[in-house]
């Protein structure tokens, strides 16, 4: 009978578990914020602003970056002037390719906000000017991420982009008022020295799959306290990767994902081995040289469409030949600043797409995640979790008891 006892003890001990395990906050797919992978449909976007570009001037934070070896002359001598006066040919053409962009998107009924510094007061404008002079907006996925809920104000490490924040801002306030289920969190903003150590994080870096979160570390981007910060403020269930890489600033210049079991990858770049869940995927390589113009950096509209720069027709190739619509756009010029495609949009709102994220658990699922599952199985910390439960389950039963001694 006592046998008995203990055995009923130990299963409801389990069922109290289970139940406290249940997360008190579920994801709010129809939110207007809400953004659950990489792939799923876009609907609402913030796209860059070639308005007020100007050259910006030689910081140590920016030696990284692949345009400082081409333009660090003309950095030095033209420091805070607009492009459009230093070069209005080159400001013509980035305008063009950004204009472009927009209509397609539009065209597909996508609602498109820019990253317009034109919302800005005066003070907000001259941010950091003391640090470093000059503007540059086009890029947007640096300035944040959404991950589910959650908008992740991001810490860029070159000083005359951390404004970006304040307009970031403004395009979140009205969709976050009135709606609880959306949190707003904000990197804590870097030191006005900008130290090498400092807490950054970059949106470029970050890839959305489900609770898979996966961030670049080059040493140049995001910084190795940004990804710990980045799993602190998600809590226990998200599980946050570090992908180390080399040569390149972020992992979307590496590394993309295009549908469950397909990506782009530069595989030199990546100098850590891959996170388990994307171990087993199909990743087109692209080479050197498109990888050095940001070829892996792709706008992903939604499964299997994407828009990818019209300079790599190898890369479109492959996509197609996997059944992946591509639409082909000129972006070379924008490229100059320092990012591709991937960078030049950051997504508000993708919905849910459940027939290409929904796996079946049949045979063939074990034979694709088995090794996996016994593996989990196998490092599983049995002792922790008992001792653990029974602490907690303590701590509930005397709780209840001091609630009855009470009344």
């Amino acid at each position: 009978m006592k046998k008995i006892i203990n055995i009923l003890a130990f299963l409801f001990a389990i069922l109290v578990i289970v139940f406290m395990a249940i997360p008190t906050k579920t994801i709010n797919k129809d939110a207007a914020v809400y953004v659950e992978h990489e792939w799923d449909t876009l609907e609402n976007v913030i796209l860059g602003s070639p308005n007020m570009l100007s050259v910006p001037q030689v910081h140590r934070s920016m030696l990284g970056y692949g345009y400082i070896l081409r333009n660090e002359k003309i950095m030095k001598e033209a420091a805070g002037k607009p492009i459009q006066l230093v070069n209005p040919n080159q400001y013509m053409n980035i305008d063009k390719e950004a204009d472009e962009v927009a209509k397609n998107l539009k065209e597909k009924d996508i609602k498109i906000s820019r990253l317009n510094p034109e919302v800005l007061d005066g003070a907000e404008l001259q941010y950091m000017k003391y640090v470093q002079q000059g503007h540059n907006f086009l890029f947007p996925k640096d300035a944040v991420i959404v991950i589910g809920n959650n908008v992740i104000e991001c810490a860029q490490r070159v000083p005359m982009r951390d404004k970006e924040r304040f307009v970031v801002r403004k395009i979140f306030k009205p969709l976050i008022k009135d709606d609880p289920s959306i949190r707003y969190i904000a990197v804590p903003i870097p030191s006005p020295a900008f130290n090498e150590k400092g807490l950054y994080l970059e949106g470029s870096d970050v890839l959305v799959d489900g609770k898979n979160i996966y961030v670049g570390h080059s040493g140049r981007g995001t910084s190795t306290m940004g990804i710990k910060w980045l799993q602190a403020v998600l809590g226990p269930n998200y599980k946050v990767y570090s992908i180390d890489i080399s040569g390149f600033v972020h992992l979307n210049s590496v590394l993309t994902l295009i549908r469950p079991g397909l990506g782009i990858k530069f595989s030199p770049a990546i100098v850590s081995e891959l996170p388990k869940p994307l171990q087993n995927w199909d990743f087109i390589e692209v080479s050197p040289e498109d990888a050095k113009n940001y070829a892996t950096s792709v706008l992903v509209v939604g499964p299997n469409k994407v828009y990818a720069d019209e300079r790599f027709e190898s890369l479109i190739s492959e996509l197609r030949n996997r059944n992946v619509d591509v639409t082909s756009v000129p972006f070379d010029v924008i490229t100059e600043f320092g990012g591709g495609l991937g960078s030049f949009y950051s997504p508000i709102r993708r919905a849910y797409s459940a027939d290409m994220n929904t796996e079946k658990i049949n045979v063939e699922y074990f034979k694709k995640h088995g090794m996996e599952l016994l593996d989990n199985i196998k490092t599983f910390n049995y002792a922790e979790f008992f001792s653990k439960a029974q602490t907690l389950i303590t701590t509930k039963i005397n709780s209840l008891i001091s609630m009855i001694q009470n009344r």
